[in-house]
């Protein structure tokens, strides 16, 4: 059911419904079916939703997985992430291998060594990862810097073979690493190491140091 009580440290806390912790919260593992308000940070090791969970505050965990969405007030600091939905930071996040199904909107800068995006990815500052994956679907994505030694950014299969309206573009300023593959990209300066440049890319300019190639339709 519905619920109100208050942070502090904890083992297990399990929500199903609604439920509002009022202050900084640390605990062990956290379930929730239904939706969770945090009006504070909340630090862990373990935390699985099937709803919802905003928090006003810093959220640092171990590990979270998520069918719905994470809304973080402050700076987002996670080793692992897996989600199908939403997530939004009001600040940075950090990761260490992240893979979401939905949409990523950061208002700062994100970190992270492994990035998988399916969705829409939207980014006020920089992106800077050791591998970067962006599937491409429907919407605008959107990011100014990116900087990852390998960087595919494409639409889905499935719309690429249909030539489907639900293929999405990123837009960027600057996209810098050492293996870049670019599909429906639109990018003032693309700089690395091995560049391909595939259909629906505008570009305007490339400097790469090893090989380079366009599809014809770039």
């Amino acid at each position: 059911g519905d619920g109100t009580v208050g942070g502090g440290v904890v083992g297990r806390l399990r929500i199903n419904g609604e439920g509002v912790i009022n202050g900084d919260t640390d605990c062990h593992l956290l379930r929730c079916n239904g939706s969770a308000i945090v009006n504070g940070s909340l630090l862990g090791r373990l935390a699985r939703v099937n709803g919802h969970l905003k928090v006003s505050d810093h959220v640092e965990m171990e590990r979270i997985r998520i069918n719905g969405s994470l809304d973080a007030g402050r700076n987002a600091r996670i080793s692992h992430i897996g989600m199908n939905g939403d997530l939004s930071t009001g600040m940075d996040l950090f990761f260490v291998k992240g893979v979401v199904n939905g949409t990523v909107t950061v208002q700062g800068n994100v970190e992270a060594e492994q990035m998988t995006v399916r969705g829409t990815l939207s980014v006020n500052g920089h992106v800077q990862a050791r591998e970067l994956n962006l599937t491409l679907i429907k919407q605008i994505s959107s990011v100014p810097e990116i900087r990852s030694r390998m960087i595919t950014v494409a639409p889905t299969k499935l719309a690429k073979l249909f030539h489907s309206s639900r293929r999405g573009h990123l837009n960027a300023e600057r996209i810098v690493g050492e293996e870049i593959r670019l599909e429906n990209t639109r990018a003032s300066v693309v700089r690395g190491s091995r560049v391909h440049i595939g259909k629906g890319c505008t570009i305007d300019r490339v400097e790469y140091t090893e090989t380079f190639s366009a599809d014809a339709k770039a």
